[in-house]
């Protein structure tokens, strides 16, 4: 009998997987890949040479097979994946049947280990991928059904050269690993991020790298950005293509606020998104709001059938007579819609507060950073289902995803906590500005607004008069931007702030500080 003989009488007999090389043998009776990778661990080289006989073959496995040596296969059912591996690979290969792909075990879509290969053609870089998969989808099942409470948001990740179109893919994929390996599996990402390059880091990042069900992915429509209605079924089709996938899971009308809602109306946006579900291309629908408390009554009102709101919400705003975090809050509880929150840290403003603020969180909780605080704060809220973060590095996703992976609220004494170092930073005078870059998007003068508002609140918190490594960098931004007395106060920039600032006046101040 030869060796293939005997792995397919293997496999008769009732197992998974039989490999036959020489006088040993293995049986595996668990399918799919993770015989192989168990296999990979404990005795490899058993593969080198072999015979293996398997129930089914995809490009999975094949690839694994293949960086194994393999000698000869026999699957009882192969996909044609598998088969353009073991031709270009040399190996011998029989079937009992032919099929185009492999599905789940559900039959409701391609089998996870197929989509996680899909654009891979390297064994080693197979494996690799294979074992990433492997430990989200073992983070996922271990954390249950009910998905974590903090999202990644693709707003501010890492770049190089300080250009926000050149994202550090490198780092990010690095991010997403560790943020779906820790159980976490919501992504928001939109049209405009990142000079219009952060859905493509999507795609490179995760959609290429992961099945689909190892996550959710929301993404936005730029109502901001419409000249007429068929622009709606156009950008949508491009974020499709952008992103790698074939629906999203939440999809938001982007920014409502009392200028663009007429755009909304007039276009009729909520119907597109309501098309859009019954195609089957995105899951859920809803919106983004940067507006009054009166605003986001009145759409909700006119539209009853958006399934969730997106707020800023964070300590700092709770009270704002301008954000009016609370009141926007109310407004959703009251007609009973789930709550994502943006902006928990304030575009960073909470997790660099002032030096007696950060002595008041440590002495309350060593152990939890300022970041945390305000994320626990937001995700504490009733109603909340999710709070996004923008993380701009490892450090800070490592952080984030540690006090979110088994959330508590905060407690009665760790809100009044709160309340002192709220106060605090109000006292300091630091611009309120999140760093969402909308202002930068067509400033004449080229000035980076949010980079300049966040070198003059360190210069505020920090509190000194003296030279500091923030006038270096200001003068190093200046080499290759507009500078702050530039400004010709157009004032296209406050058209499209969501916090509703006077960006015009705060870069005289700005100026003032740094161009003396």
């Amino acid at each position: 009998m030869t060796a293939i003989e005997r792995a397919v009488s293997l496999l008769k007999e009732g197992a998974a997987l039989a490999v036959v090389n020489g006088e040993r043998e293995k049986v595996f009776c668990e399918r799919g890949v993770k015989s192989l990778t168990t296999l990979y661990d404990e005795d490899k080289e058993l593969l080198d040479g072999a015979a293996a006989a398997d129930k089914i073959v995809g490009k999975a496995a094949a690839l694994l097979m293949a960086g194994g040596k393999v000698a000869e296969v026999y699957a009882e059912v192969i996909s044609d994946g598998a088969i353009e591996v073991f031709e270009r690979f040399g190996i011998r290969y029989s079937y009992g049947a032919r099929t185009r792909g492999i599905i789940n075990r559900a039959g409701t879509a391609p089998c996870p280990m197929e989509q996680t290969v899909r654009y891979a053609d390297d064994p080693a870089e197979a494996e690799k991928a294979i074992r990433r998969t492997q430990k989200v989808l073992a983070a996922q099942a271990h954390g249950g059904k009910d998905m974590k409470k903090l999202g990644f948001g693709m707003m501010r990740l890492p770049v190089l050269g300080g250009r926000q179109n050149d994202i550090d893919l490198e780092q990010v994929k690095k991010m997403v690993d560790m943020f779906l390996e820790r159980g976490f599996e919501y992504f928001d990402t939109a049209w405009m991020y990142h000079e219009h390059t952060s859905e493509v880091a999507v795609r490179e990042c995760l959609v290429k790298r992961y099945p689909r069900e190892c996550f959710r992915l929301a993404t936005k429509l730029p109502v901001f950005s419409l000249t007429c209605a068929e622009d709606m079924q156009k950008i949508f089709d491009k974020q499709c293509e952008k992103c790698g996938v074939e629906y999203f899971d939440n999809y938001l009308l982007h920014n409502l606020n009392s200028g663009d809602y007429n755009l909304v109306q007039d276009y009729d946006a909520f119907g597109f998104a309501r098309k859009l579900k019954e195609q089957g291309k995105i899951k859920h629908y809803g919106f983004s709001f940067h507006d009054t408390p009166e605003l986001l009554d009145k759409i909700l009102c006119d539209h009853p059938d958006a399934e969730f709101v997106q707020l800023q919400i964070n300590y700092l705003d709770w009270e704002s007579e301008g954000v009016q975090s609370r009141r926007l809050w109310e407004v959703a509880r009251k007609h009973g819609k789930p709550i994502i929150v943006m902006e928990p840290v304030k575009g960073g403003t909470l997790a660099n507060v002032p030096e007696n603020a950060a002595g008041l969180l440590k002495s309350a909780n060593p152990d939890l950073s300022a970041p945390g605080w305000a994320i626990r704060f937001a995700a504490g809220l009733d109603g909340v289902f999710m709070v996004l973060s923008g993380m701009s590095s490892l450090e800070q996703l490592e952080d984030n995803t540690s006090f979110m992976q088994n959330f508590t609220p905060l407690n009665e004494k760790e809100l009044e906590t709160v309340k002192k170092v709220c106060s605090i930073i109000k006292g300091t005078g630091a611009i309120a500005c999140t760093a969402c870059r909308y202002c930068t998007e067509n400033c004449p003068m080229n000035i980076p607004i949010p980079d300049y508002f966040s070198l003059y609140n360190l210069e505020v918190i920090e509190n000194k008069d003296r030279w500091t490594p923030q006038q270096n960098y200001y003068e190093n931004y200046a080499r290759s931007h507009g500078k702050a007395s530039d400004c010709i106060k157009c004032g296209s920039c406050e058209e499209h702030c969501p916090q509703h600032l006077p960006i015009r006046d705060l870069l005289e101040k700005v100026a003032e500080k740094f161009e003396r």
